[in-house]
């Protein structure tokens, strides 16, 4: 079992200081074809949290384990990265100096649509989960089969996290915590001996988030779940020279991005990059 309170420091491109370490640096393309700005937030604070956690392992056998790993996460304060379109007019409001309308000029105009990206400190919110891990290597099993493993890890997480529903932070939002799947899982079915070896796993994440608020006015950004299946395989010739084989993406699994809100998701990013497979040899001297 273990609490404590536990703080990290924002990343150095989130504050954004300039000379005057109180005075927020700002960036502007007002050129085109893709018109950003970014603003720092130099009164930024840290993430705070307080943790607790538990956990029991038991080791069963050699190289065998289950164990069990529940956690508890109240994080005081959040860091949110918004990015967000506004017109250049709006812009202007937020920082009359740094966006003065006479930077705006030529194919940029008062109604020239920005990307802007900035930083600010919400009041975060609960984080609950438990996983649970197995891993044995089957020596019980008669013949060649003694050389199978497996190992499995699953884990499930809950968050209510406050969002600022734009850069003025007038109204909040409560979702899951960005970039973390409420359930994953993977698992690995293992054979080895002394000349021959080989793998295939498959891995598991559920629907995340990615943004909030979403582009163009949508409420958030996510992506799709996935399932993914890897191999390995190598093959001992002599002491020295060993053949292997890798699959990668096996069920030729693509990468599903989409906006919205909570009752409606459109398609932003569809790749389908296919399967991999490398051959390879090794010599060792």
């Amino acid at each position: 079992f273990g609490a404590a309170k536990v703080m990290a420091r924002p990343q150095i491109n989130n504050g954004l200081s300039g000379a005057n370490y109180l005075v927020p640096t700002t960036s502007l393309n007002a050129t085109g074809p893709n018109f950003t700005a970014t603003i720092g937030n130099v009164l930024l604070e840290p993430f705070r949290a307080t943790t607790y956690d538990f956990g029991v392992e038991w080791y069963f056998a050699p190289e065998s384990l289950l164990s069990f790993a529940y956690f508890y996460k109240d994080i005081d304060t959040y860091i949110q990265i918004i990015r967000q379109a506004l017109p250049y007019s709006d812009l202007t409001a937020l920082n009359p100096s740094a966006f003065a309308p006479g930077l705006c000029t030529g194919v940029c105009s008062p109604s020239t649509e920005f990307q802007l990206t900035s930083a600010i400190n919400t009041d975060g919110g609960p984080l609950k989960g438990f996983e649970i891990s197995y891993q044995q290597p089957f020596t019980f099993l008669p013949g060649p089969l003694e050389n199978l493993g497996v190992i499995l890890n699953y884990t499930h997480v809950e968050s209510e996290i406050d969002y600022c529903n734009g850069v003025t932070c007038t109204t909040f939002i409560t979702e899951d915590l960005v970039a973390l799947s409420p359930t994953a899982y993977n698992g690995t079915l293992y054979y080895e001996d002394d000349r021959f070896s080989a793998r295939i796993s498959a891995s598991y994440r559920e629907s995340y988030l990615q943004n909030i608020p979403g582009r163009n006015g949508n409420a958030l950004e996510g992506k799709q779940e996935t399932l993914n299946w890897d191999m390995a395989a190598t093959l001992n010739l002599t002491d020295q020279i060993s053949l292997t084989f890798e699959g990668l993406n096996l069920t030729d699994e693509e990468n599903h991005q989409f906006v919205g809100d909570d009752s409606r998701q459109s398609t932003s990013v569809f790749h389908h990059t296919g399967r991999q497979f490398y051959v390879g040899a090794r010599y060792r001297y």
